[in-house]
């Protein structure tokens, strides 16, 4: 038989949470949102911007998100699923701070049907 077998961490123990708030013209988030359902991805973040004058990301508590990040939930609303769009109208609506959720993208093998 095999020896011992090595248990490996489910993706769901690295979920990140932070709560995030940015200074600059309202309705300006401070990162951006890339991905989404129209492309076959799920959302995820870009670059955070930080330049003067502009919507500046700040994190308010938790750990800052990094760029490229899976963004699965913002204030408890799922946003797997959404368009690109859909996701930014949803962080729209709510007040500063919002709560993010986010998880580190796998770097495992992609499975792919040969067809």
């Amino acid at each position: 038989m095999s020896k011992t077998l090595k248990k490996k961490k489910h993706w769901l123990s690295k979920v990140q949470e932070c709560a995030v708030s940015w200074a600059g013209p309202p309705g300006d988030f401070g990162a951006e949102i890339r991905g989404g359902a129209e492309r076959g991805e799920f959302p995820y973040l870009g670059r955070l911007r930080e330049e003067p004058g502009g919507g500046t990301c700040c994190v308010v508590s938790g750990k800052a998100p990094s760029p490229g990040d899976v963004l699965l939930e913002v204030n408890g609303t799922p946003v797997s699923g959404l368009t690109n769009r859909d996701t930014l109208a949803v962080i729209r609506h709510f007040r500063e701070p919002i709560r993010l959720k986010t998880v580190k993208p796998g770097t495992g093998p992609c499975l792919s049907v040969a067809g």
